[in-house]
């Protein structure tokens, strides 16, 4: 799954500064790796190869460890994901991916109700209705799979 960075200033979105730090890369001799993406365009971002890349790949862990023991994928001690009798419930499954979506749901009403630029506008409203339609197809599929009394 691809990751957005929001935020950003235009030589960030452009890939021409680190999206942590803003280290130019074109002034600097600065080893960047690309990290996500700008959601403006779907233009590739980059970080500083050392640290900043580190700080990105230890906030994902840490946010996927989350996920994780919110749907109840994970050990008590912490230990790796074991494999998911029923799919729906796992973190790659149907479950983990409504929580996803209702994730980018509260994020583009925080959004929202800051914004006052059109075109900022229309495209969190389009980022909505996608998100709106995929959570309510995963959270019927979700029903569908589970039977009343189940749990």
């Amino acid at each position: 799954m691809e990751r957005y960075f929001w935020h950003l200033n235009a030589q960030q979105a452009d890939g021409m500064a680190c999206v942590v730090c803003n280290a130019d890369f074109l002034n600097n001799k600065i080893s960047s790796v690309p990290v996500g993406r700008s959601p403006a365009d779907e233009s590739q971002v980059f970080a500083c190869k050392d640290p900043c890349a580190a700080v990105i790949a230890d906030e994902a862990a840490r946010m996927a460890k989350e996920m994780r023991s919110a749907v109840g994928a994970e050990d008590a001690d912490g230990g790796d994901v074991e494999e998911c009798e029923n799919g729906v419930f796992c973190v790659d499954g149907h479950f983990g991916s409504l929580l996803r979506d209702l994730r980018a749901l509260a994020g583009a009403e925080a959004l929202l109700a800051t914004s006052d630029d059109i075109s900022t506008l229309r495209f969190l409203l389009s980022l909505t209705a996608r998100h709106a339609e995929m959570a309510m197809m995963r959270a019927r599929l979700v029903l569908a799979r589970t039977k009343e009394g189940d749990g």
